[in-house]
């Protein structure tokens, strides 16, 4: 007797368990792609700009910190706190600055990347990105 191939194909339709099975290895990947293509970059950048600002920090905070020394325990802390956020306003300042420089004409323009190679980008695509790299630093301070 021949096979019946709706049969089969239903049978294979009704179990569910590797359907489901599937879908959630598809989402494992998807997540994972999305983690090392994007999200990776996104925190390096922010943590690069980090780095820079804790590297250079403005004026005001080096005098805030060689204030700090000479002050008691509980004002420190608070000097602590004060400085981190004039950090991350710089930080966040620098991000925009750079994001204005590439997006300075609202046309597309051309940019030469780490590696040598010049592409066009989008001033749109350079603010999402500066928003991005500014929502990474909230976490970060």
């Amino acid at each position: 007797m021949e096979q019946n191939l709706v049969y089969e194909l239903a049978k294979t339709l009704q179990k569910t368990d590797g359907l489901e099975k599937d879908f959630l290895e598809m989402a494992t990947s998807l997540r994972e792609a999305i983690e090392k293509n994007y999200v990776q970059k996104i925190q390096m950048a922010a943590g690069t700009q980090k780095d820079f600002c804790f590297e250079h920090p403005p004026k005001e905070v080096t005098l805030l910190r060689a204030m700090a020394p000479f002050l008691d325990e509980g004002s420190r802390g608070q000097i602590h706190d004060i400085c981190r956020s004039l950090l991350f306003m710089q930080t966040i300042k620098n991000v925009n600055e750079n994001v204005a420089c590439i997006a300075q004409d609202g046309a597309f323009i051309a940019a030469r990347s780490s590696d040598g190679s010049e592409e066009n980008l989008n001033p749109q695509t350079a603010k999402i990105a500066g928003l991005l790299m500014s929502i990474a630093l909230m976490g970060k301070f």
